[in-house]
């Protein structure tokens, strides 16, 4: 609003129920976060498994829920920061309570620059404040990023659907692919215009020329990004940042967002590589057992029991893709992600040409693999029966692993890793109570 006399903005009077709710607001902060954390810790493990158990393996929503699950992860994150700079404000408000001076510089009797530092440190009131806004500051800007990760997905998967239904009138029309064809590739030349708008910080926005018909470009983005929920939330965080530090916001949340994907996939990939290290050592792990596994706990390989009481080794292997993407069967294109068109004869018969799969040292040629997905965790893999009547009870190991033979060297790379060999995706121990 403008003032009609002076055509200077006005400013909003600010009700004093509101400045008492601003000045307590750390109270019901600390309150939704914890209650939140609680709720958000849960939900990435279910969308995960509802997402594998309600969609096809591969599809676009199954994808674009992954994408949300990491940005529950991000938000969950942001909140624990924010606990943990709140646990540091309360104390600093006790001490600052009790010491009310602080720290008292002449006592320690430091020297040089360690004298200067006390010095410059301010007051415990001055750190409680400044304490004050960076919690205030996380709490709200964890959401732009949990944000801008939903819009990203929000975006790419509108995207690819509207690609994908429209691919059938290009296919059948050759008119209509060109047409179609001319308004996908401005559609893309709107989607860098907002991009760069995005990291410029409005650069669109401010300037006479362009105002007025970008402004129906963001229109259609806001609902295609999603950016509605969060738009005000990073306008306030860039208008308030002085000079050229508000250029690096949208670039820094693009960093954070960004990094926070390939940090998650790190992570899971060092808990893979912990757990092929500990099967090449023959370590017992208690994953690789349906009675003693979570369902937290890492999935690879199973059988039902430690102690097998039956002629019947049900074994469940979970999706190849989970072991680095290789292109394990040279000669057929066998894509990642592609496993959902094959028949189960079809894996079985690949399985026998570039799985080594032995019960001690005799190798198993003659099983059969049945695609499946896994009954409590809902993970998609491959499930046989062995019969293993012909050995003699006692303590065995299950070994399963790529067979390299015949592999060209690219690939026998990508099975030989720094720190383990893909050649032992499993090494399971049990013990055979032969009926």
């Amino acid at each position: 609003m403008e003032d009609k006399k002076t055509n200077k903005p006005q400013v909003e009077k600010t009700p004093s129920w509101l400045k008492t709710i601003q000045l307590n607001s750390w109270e019901a902060e600390l309150l939704i976060s914890a209650l939140l954390l609680y709720t958000l810790f849960q939900i990435p493990d279910f969308l995960e498994m509802w997402a594998l158990q309600s969609f096809e393996r591969g599809s676009q929503l199954h994808k674009l829920f992954g994408i949300i699950e990491k940005a529950i992860r991000l938000l969950s994150f942001g909140y624990i920061l924010h606990i943990l700079v709140r646990g540091i404000w309360v104390a600093s408000v006790g001490l600052s309570y009790v010491f009310p001076k602080g720290i008292d510089a002449t006592s320690l009797k430091f020297k040089g620059k360690f004298k200067k530092e006390l010095t410059n440190s301010g007051s415990l009131v001055k750190m409680v404040l400044r304490l004050e806004e960076l919690s205030s500051i996380i709490y709200g800007i964890s959401f732009i990023f949990f944000g801008t990760l939903v819009g990203f997905a929000s975006f790419i998967f509108s995207f690819i659907f509207f690609f994908e239904l429209i691919t059938p009138l290009m296919s059948e029309n050759t008119y209509m692919g060109g047409v179609i064809g001319i308004l996908i590739l401005f559609y893309f030349l709107l989607t860098i215009l907002v991009f760069i708008d995005f990291l410029t910080n409005g650069y669109f926005r401010r300037k006479n020329w362009s105002a007025d018909w970008f402004y129906y470009v963001a229109l259609i983005f806001r609902v295609v990004t999603l950016s509605f929920l969060y738009r005000r939330s990073l306008l306030v965080l860039i208008s308030n940042t002085k000079g050229w530090r508000s250029y690096l916001i949208p670039i820094v949340v693009l960093i954070i967002t960004g990094g926070f994907v390939y940090l998650t996939k790190s992570i899971r990939d060092a808990k893979e590589e912990a757990y092929y290290i500990k099967a090449a050592l023959g370590e017992y792990i208690s994953s690789n057992y349906e009675n003693t596994r979570n369902n937290t706990d890492r999935l690879v390989a199973t059988i039902q029991s430690d102690i097998v009481h039956d002629n019947t080794l049900k074994v469940f292997l979970k999706d190849l893709d989970a072991f680095g993407g290789i292109h394990l069967f040279e000669g057929k294109k066998l894509e990642k992600g592609k496993w959902d068109r094959l028949s189960s004869d079809s894996v079985t018969f690949y399985f026998k040409k570039r799985l080594n799969i032995r019960i001690d040292e005799t190798r198993l040629d003659s099983i059969s693999w049945f695609k499946t997905q896994h009954p409590r965790s809902y993970e998609f893999g491959f499930t046989s029966f062995i019969d293993i009547s012909k050995f003699d009870g006692g303590p065995h190991f299950l070994k399963i692993g790529i067979d390299t033979t015949g592999m060209k060297e690219v690939a026998k790379d990508i099975v030989e890793k720094d720190n383990y060999s893909l050649q032992t995706i499993s090494n399971i121990y049990f013990i055979y109570d032969k009926p």
